[in-house]
């Protein structure tokens, strides 16, 4: 095995990545818009595992002032359906021997912790977090807005200034744990203007495309597959190409019908039908609306998911008074 580092992205790695299937013991899908995001990757610094000139294994990390963000964490499917015994071999003890070394590299050189996000109920990363060092640091929510029809909102577009934003959103979300605005400073905004133009609410969205292969639940394989046999559903989910918003920033302040009426206005904008938002629940905005929304039919399908924030070298404690700042780019 040959273990290569590079601060670049390579064409190996995209191909090896998707190909990569992902999610929990429950829900599985691929990115397949891999080969448009990575390149957006903020201050990537990738170890790839080699064996006959062919990937099996890959971590790749966003090196940022405070920390190094666990970006890609990713194994050949030979080695992610392994059991028990296959696991007990030496390739899979050389795998652990060579990402731990990376880690303890990386903490000589950087003298920063790592974090990741785990979904909670995916047991097997859970457990493989925990074996190089990780624990549980808080927990963040994932939820689930979708509209059959998104209604236009009068008002409300794309913008492109960000100037026009930045002191509001440092002022909203300058104080959250692990801030950082390399991500959400590029356009296009949405933005919500008043009649004399200025804004009165404004979000960045990650516009996601996934491929699923199953949804949670006990049904979920199933219900893929029936999918383009239910109307109303196979308008929100399109399985072989499902394109869905991710919020990166929300204005604070906001109430439940004014946030329902930004994210359906996003919808329509993007001409999608559903939003994933990966947020703290202590945040200042989802705990205003969370018992209030009309989320819609997939959050009654979905529910409310849970997602670890996992760290190794933590060198601070969680508080709620400091929610943690969550951009959906590390998660999609």
């Amino acid at each position: 095995m040959v273990l290569e580092e590079s601060a670049a992205i390579t064409e190996d790695l995209i191909t090896f990545l998707e190909g990569t299937e992902l999610g929990t013991n429950g829900a599985k899908y691929t990115h397949l818009d891999i080969r448009d995001r990575i390149i957006e990757v903020d201050h990537p610094i990738s170890f790839t595992l080699k064996r006959k000139q062919g990937v099996i294994a890959n971590v790749t990390f966003c090196v940022r002032d405070f920390a190094l963000y666990v970006r890609y964490f990713a194994f050949h499917p030979r080695f992610q359906r392994a059991s028990k015994r296959e696991r007990k071999r030496s390739t899979h003890s050389v795998l652990a021997q060579n990402i731990e070394h990376v880690f303890k590299k990386l903490e000589a050189q950087r003298e920063l912790p790592f974090y990741a996000y785990i979904e909670a109920e995916n047991s097997r990363s859970q457990q493989m977090s925990k074996r190089f060092g990780f624990k549980p640091y808080t927990e963040i929510l994932s939820r689930t807005f979708s509209r059959l029809y998104p209604i236009k909102v009068k008002g409300m577009s794309f913008s492109c200034d960000w100037s026009e934003l930045a002191n509001r959103v440092k002022e909203d979300y300058g104080y959250y744990d692990s801030y950082y605005d390399a991500h959400f400073q590029k356009p296009p905004f949405v933005v919500l203007r008043d009649a004399h133009g200025a804004v009165k609410a404004y979000a960045k969205f990650t516009l996601v495309k996934w491929k699923l292969h199953r949804l949670p639940g006990a049904f979920g394989g199933l219900l893929v597959k029936a999918l383009p046999y239910i109307p109303f559903l196979r308008r929100i989910i399109k399985p072989k190409a499902h394109f869905f918003l991710c919020p990166d920033i929300i204005s604070h302040g906001l109430d439940a019908q004014q946030l329902e009426e930004l994210f359906s206005a996003a919808l329509s904008l993007y001409k999608v039908n559903s939003i994933i938002w990966f947020v703290d629940p202590n945040d200042s905005t989802y705990d205003t609306v969370k018992d209030n929304m009309s989320w819609g039919v997939l959050d009654r399908i979905i529910g409310t998911k849970k997602v670890n924030v996992m760290v190794r070298n933590a060198q601070t404690s969680y508080s709620s008074k400091r929610p943690f700042f969550v951009s959906s780019f590390d998660l999609v």
